[in-house]
């Protein structure tokens, strides 16, 4: 992963290029191993390359400083980047890239996990490599492919690139969002960078706040759902699409739009295909996207938590490495998964990690990480992680791998997820019925906690239920203002099964994750890899048949099915998902000296506090959303004032 920045301008100039620092300096904690400028001009049909103090010697050679008087050409784009060296550790893979043949110049942020195969392609066809990049293969594709080259590309990815064979300039990002791209129209022209703060920068005093995202965020929890930012000047591109802007266009809503890529809308029936070949096809098609995520030419590690997904993916590296890998897990005060973990090394003698009290620092730290976050952020266990991969990165470790999105994939999230599925599943015909009822038993009574729940529900809670049911619940406050997070909120109770598993990745959960989780990595840096978000994975698990998913009282059976031979009954089989819970009332009680004055930063930006309660009332009925304002504090107070 990598940090770039831009402009393309409406006239041609030469002092626009003193932007160049304001887009630069945000984004090099991204890209800490070199640097390099591009200015383009249209109208000549030429490019300058330039170096700044950070661009690596060999290539500075003989380049112009980009802060040099007079060295600075009258154009009209800039591309701007900044190198965290994954892949080709050499110069090779210095930014911004220009094809062999001159026609094309890009810059890149992400990985092409299947660059190799894709640069045989392309050696097969006749193209010559200079590098062992994947930013090479993806100009080059370009070249061949044109169009094309975006679906077959596996990884993730923002890109922009200049095409001087017929003046166009195209943005794209990855299928799921992971690599974030913010833009900005301005009279001038449009602006892009990797973080929202460069396009801050560029014009402080004409950036307005965006208040209904801030109220949503704070009501719901629900951010990054319709590509908007907490600045209404600053947008975010869309993901699996690319934006092709032709001479004299300068708006997303006069550009060219095409979506590459879309999530299956239909699932297959259990009569398409069995679930013995579900299995195999689906172990090896996993087993493939963590082989493809183990390319670097850097130390790789793997988070393990002792849950399904992190285990399946450490199982599955362990094979494939002969157990030359190294895993870190984290000890959590309350909620021990460690003993889990630990279970793998019967069956993986890997290089094991333990870390514990990630959260001692939060509190002399919460103000530089929400600078890093740039925008408020839903549970101080981000903190966590973010220490998690600080301490890995000082053991000299640059790429992480997880388990993260197989929840997505597999409607791994019970309550969000069965209650729709049991309904259709019940729809669908009588043997789909029977499976249907059993698996609603076997959960609601699969544990003594569950047993207990259930047994409450039936039993004590009737009278209680019916009156909230029909006398109505009292609306609550935050509800009183509709917002668009609000709206989006609402439409989840109509939607079928298959419509709220892409719901949770458009606009409920994925975006959100992916823009933090790429903020709390990349401001180390630290790079993240998802195999269960490989876009195979997603159009497989969103295409298997209901049933495959829910059976005999268990989420995710087709994953417990397929790494059945290689994990541990107590991981494979455990009754209990624990996750990472932050505590948040006993944390917010403890630290109430700390947090509550904060609030009264919310008044500077106008924000209805009242509306939501106090604190002491918020830390018994809703601690969550009393977190969320806190947040949202502490980012008025951190970066509304850099």
């Amino acid at each position: 992963m990598c940090g770039i920045a831009g402009y393309f301008l409406k006239k041609t100039d030469k002092d626009s290029s003193r932007n160049i620092d304001l887009l630069l300096d945000p984004i090099r904690p991204r890209g800490p191993d070199d640097e390099g400028v591009c200015l383009i001009s249209r109208q000549e049909k030429s490019c300058q390359f330039y170096r700044t103090d950070r661009t690596v010697p060999s290539i500075s050679s003989g380049v112009p400083h980009i802060n040099d008087k007079g060295a600075v050409v009258d154009h009209d784009i800039a591309f701007v980047h900044s190198r965290y060296a994954i892949i080709d550790l050499t110069e090779g893979g210095h930014q911004p890239f220009i094809s062999s043949d001159r026609s094309v110049v890009a810059i890149f942020n992400g990985e092409i996990y299947n660059f190799i195969e894709l640069r045989d392609e392309l050696s097969s066809l006749g193209v010559r490599f200079r590098t062992a990049s994947d930013t090479e293969v993806l100009v080059e594709g370009y070249c061949v492919w044109r169009e094309r080259l975006w679906s077959k590309m596996n990884g993730f990815w923002t890109v922009v690139l200049y095409d001087f064979k017929d003046g166009s300039i195209t943005l794209s990002r990855d299928r799921i969002g992971v690599a974030p791209l913010y833009y900005r129209e301005m009279e001038e022209g449009l602006f892009f960078a990797s973080y929202i703060r460069p396009l801050v920068n560029i014009a402080p005093e004409r950036t307005d706040l965006d208040n209904d995202v801030i109220l949503g965020f704070a009501q719901t929890g629900i951010k990054d759902h319709d590509l908007t930012t907490y600045y209404s000047q600053i947008k975010s591109a869309p993901a699996a699409t690319t934006v092709t802007f032709r001479p004299g266009q300068y708006r997303l809503s006069s550009a060219e739009r095409k979506r590459y890529w879309d999530f299956p809308a239909t699932r297959m029936a259990p009569g398409d295909i069995s679930f013995s070949n579900a299995i195999e096809e689906y172990r090896e098609m996993f087993f493939n996207a963590v082989k493809l995520r183990l390319r670097a030419d850097v130390k790789v590690a793997f988070e393990l938590s002792g849950g399904l997904d992190s285990s399946s993916v450490v199982a599955a590296a362990a094979l494939l490495r002969n157990n030359n890998i190294t895993t870190y897990t984290v000890k959590t005060r309350g909620v021990d998964e460690e003993p889990y973990a630990r279970a793998m090394l019967k069956s993986y003698p890997v290089d094991y990690h333990v870390l514990s009290d990630l959260e001692d620092d939060f509190l002399a730290d919460y103000g530089r990480f929400s600078i890093i976050m740039e925008e408020p952020y839903d549970n101080p266990a981000d903190y966590n992680h973010h220490k998690m991969l600080q301490i890995m990165k000082r053991e000299g470790v640059d790429v992480v791998v997880t388990g993260a999105g197989g929840d997505e994939v597999l409607a791994g999230y019970d309550t969000s997820f069965w209650p729709r599925a049991y309904l259709e599943l019940r729809e669908s015909g009588p043997s789909a019925l029977l499976l249907a009822d059993w698996h609603e038993f076997r959960r609601r009574f699969k544990t003594l906690r569950s047993s207990a729940q259930t047994l409450r529900h039936y039993l004590i809670d009737p009278l209680k239920y019916v009156k909230r049911r029909f006398d109505g619940a009292k609306r609550s406050a935050e509800e009183a203002l509709l917002t668009r997070a609000m709206l989006y909120r609402r439409q989840y109770g109509q939607l079928s099964f298959q419509e709220r598993i892409i719901y949770h990745f458009k606009v409920a959960l994925v975006p959100y994750y992916m823009r933090s989780t790429d903020h709390f990595t990349m401001g180390i840096p630290v790079e993240h890899r998802f195999p269960f978000l490989d876009y195979r994975m997603i159009e497989l698990g969103l295409r298997m048949p209901i049933s495959y998913l829910f059976r005999h009282g268990w989420t995710k059976y087709i994953l417990r099915k397929a790494m059945e031979p290689y994990l541990p009954k107590k991981i494979l089989w455990r009754k209990k998902k624990m996750g990472f819970p932050f505590p948040y009332r006993q944390y917010l009680t403890a630290n109430k000296a700390v947090f509550k004055p904060l609030l009264t930063h919310l008044k500077e930006i106008d924000f209805p506090v009242n509306e939501f309660g106090n604190y002491e009332q918020l830390l018994k009925t809703n601690p969550v959303l009393l977190w969320r304002l806190i947040s949202t504090a502490i980012w008025v107070k951190y970066n509304l004032k850099i």
